[in-house]
Formats: C-alpha cells, structure tokens, sequence
C-alpha cells in the first residue's frame, strides 16, 4: 500500500486527483508575480532558480505556467511567436505538478477586441464563430505541444463572469463558447492529462454546463461573488476537484488574529478532507498580500 504521507508535488496532486485528499492538501496558485518572489527571496533579479526556491519555500506542489507572445492588434499571435519560457526547467528539473495556462475564446475576444467592441460583436455569429475557430486551432496545436514536452495538467481560462454575474447571456455561452471550451476539453483529455477551467465571477448559471464538459476541477472560487466553495462541494460531488477558495481579507483578518488564523487552519482541513481540493488562492500570489500569513497557513494544514 502506498504512503500517501509522504506524497508532494506531481506525485500528490495525481493521488488527489483520484482519490480525493487522504493525508496531505496540495497547495498551488495560478499566477506569481516576480514581486511577490523578489519579496520573500530578498532577490533583485528574477528568472527560473528564484522562482523554483520560491515555490519550494512557500510549500507549493503546483506551479503555472503562461506564455509569453507580442501583443499584435486584433490579431491571436503566431504559433512561432507563442512561447513558453522555463518550461523545460520546470518539467523536467522539478518535482511540482505544472500547468499550462490557456486562455479561451470569450477571454480572447474581450482582449483583442476590448470589453464594448467584443460584446456588440456578440450579436454576431459569423465574427464569434471564425474567432472561436482561430482560438481553438491554436490551442489544439498548443495543446499536443505541451503534453508532448511534459506538463501535467491544463488550465483552460475564460473570465465569463464578474462579481454578480455573466458577462454575457447564458445562451450566448451555451451557444458558442461552452461547446468550444468542451471541445478543447476533449482535445486534453486525449492526451491523458487533467483539465481545469478558471474564471473570475460568479459563473453559477453555466455551472452545469461547465461540469458536464467533463473538466477535471475548477480553479479561482470567489465567495465575495458568490461562489462559496461550500455549496459548490455539494453541487460537484467527488467528481470534481476545486482549487483556489482563500481570498486576502482571509490572510488579513488571519494576521490580526492567531484564532483565526487556526481557524483557517482547521476549515481547510475539513473542507479538503476526503475531498478533491486544492488549497490556493483566488488572485494568485502578489507582493501587496500577506505572504508571510500565507506561507504559514501552507506550513500548518
């Protein structure tokens, strides 16, 4: 039988993946800012060894990789010219899980196109249907690169929502952009690995939809907008794994108060119990937070 206490990184977040947590939580971020290494490393410069002592001090299983590519008009990049920096180092000089962070159509449109031209475009099909083509043949090509040169795992990312609801409504998602991201969806898991979907917002009404595209879990649960990893434990069942529920005014009112920080302590351990979880943040891991709380509250559950 297996140790599962002495499981970390890679290996950890597979069994959780599986299993649900039995022993050890795996603890991951979507993004780190330079800032926040430069900060906790005391380091003025930044490239893979800092980020690597960064992880490995903070206590990370997971680290998350997102590309690098030149901002071009309203035009996606080339394939040539979407990189994807350290990720060599990362897989095959770390044990951490890592993830490739792939940006959808819906977050696509509002980046090239800006929030009022991509919403007026919404009305047509022809325009969000050839978009939705450009960003899926990138992101099938991106796709069987990435699996080929090791990642772990895909984070398919869509900001559909804002704090009290969609950006857009239901039916236009249920009509194009929930089918592309399921076909994405599709195209990872066909290569074995693992899929995640992320957005900001509060999604509930495309909840469903979302899950029944068969992602593996969900990444960024934001409780000031509604999504209170709680009752979305209830609503996904085991099936599911959710990942990212501690927001800054958790780690502030924490540094305030050693009872609530062991009261965090104590809610993550029960809400990861038995369960497909992964503890994270909603924001990723900036300077301005409270890292040294963070980083303490990693160290604990």
């Amino acid at each position: 039988m297996q140790n599962t206490s002495k499981l970390k990184g890679r290996e950890l977040v597979r069994h959780v993946l599986e299993n649900g947590v039995t022993v050890n939580i795996p603890k991951g971020e979507l993004c780190i800012t330079d800032g926040a290494v430069k900060k906790v490393m005391g380091t003025a410069e930044v490239g893979f060894a800092e980020k690597e002592a960064f992880v490995e001090t903070m206590g990370l299983d997971i680290y998350s990789l997102s590309p690098d590519y030149p901002r071009q008009g309203k035009e996606l990049p080339a394939r040539k010219d979407y990189l994807w920096p350290e990720l060599e180092n990362w897989t095959a000089e770390t044990p951490y899980f890592i993830f490739a962070v792939l940006d959808g159509a819906f977050e696509w449109g509002m980046r090239l196109l800006g929030f009022a031209e991509f919403c007026s475009n919404l009305r047509s099909s022809a325009v969000m249907s050839a978009l939705i083509e450009q960003v899926e043949k990138l992101n099938f090509y991106m796709i069987e690169k990435l699996a080929a040169e090791g990642v772990n795992g895909i984070i398919l990312a869509d900001d559909i929502a804002h704090q009290h609801g969609l950006f857009a409504r239901p039916q236009v998602l249920q009509d194009l952009f929930i089918p592309s991201l399921a076909r994405q969806t599709e195209q990872i898991l066909k290569q074995d690995l693992p899929v995640f979907f992320h957005s900001d917002g509060n999604y509930r009404d495309v909840l469903s939809d979302i899950i029944n595209i068969g992602v593996s879990g969900l990444e960024c649960l934001e409780k000031t907008a509604g999504m209170q990893i709680e009752e979305l434990q209830a609503a996904v069942g085991q099936e599911v794994c959710l990942w990212g529920h501690l927001d800054t005014d958790d780690l502030e009112a924490a540094a305030k108060d050693e009872g609530m920080l062991a009261d965090l302590v104590d809610s993550t351990r029960a809400l990861a119990a038995g369960k497909k979880f992964i503890l994270g943040t909603t924001s990723g891991i900036f300077e301005g937070m409270r890292l040294d709380v963070l980083q303490e509250l990693y160290s604990k559950v």
